[in-house]
């Protein structure tokens, strides 16, 4: 089974909506964003951040990073230091919000292309395991890996299969 992924102008406007969004809404200058494969469709991580949508297609916008990480980029955004966070909490909130960003610019692309995009709210996982449909056959799924000061992020984008 083949599973296929994004066409390239597409994961280059992953790329560019990473770094846009991580630039001017987190303060975090990525030093590489690279398309990588995307192996599977089940992740566990320390924090996983997902949103839902419908439409051309339906699927998962997915976005992991370690807990670190995550209360780093939710301090930045609120112009703190991770360490003045109250809880875990607070960083999930703050994550979600990158999640809905993110999102929301990727489908900016996929509509000009004619698409249609329905987005949900985000969701936040804090040390759990996740599985979705695109490990079927007929699914797209495509990520970049982003590194920054103090770690890293992955941003998938995976489409149900068509039935």
């Amino acid at each position: 089974m083949t599973i296929q992924t994004l066409e390239p102008h597409l994961i280059e406007s992953l790329r560019q909506s990473a770094r846009e969004i991580l630039e001017t809404m987190v303060f975090l200058s990525p030093k590489a964003i690279d398309a990588a494969p995307e192996e599977g469709s089940t992740f566990g991580d320390q924090v996983i951040g997902m949103l839902g949508f419908t439409g051309t297609r339906s699927g998962t916008f997915v976005v992991r990073t370690d807990e670190t990480m995550a209360k780093t980029i939710a301090a930045k955004m609120l112009m703190m230091e991770p360490s003045e966070l109250g809880s875990f909490q607070e960083a999930a909130d703050g994550f979600g919000e990158l999640v809905n960003m993110l999102a929301g610019n990727f489908k900016n692309a996929w509509v000009a292309e004619g698409n249609q995009m329905e987005l949900s709210v985000p969701h936040v996982i804090h040390k759990g395991e996740v599985s979705l449909k695109s490990k079927d056959a007929g699914a797209l799924r495509s990520r970049v890996h982003v590194v920054l000061d103090g770690g890293n992020l992955d941003i998938g984008v995976h489409f149900e299969p068509q039935y």
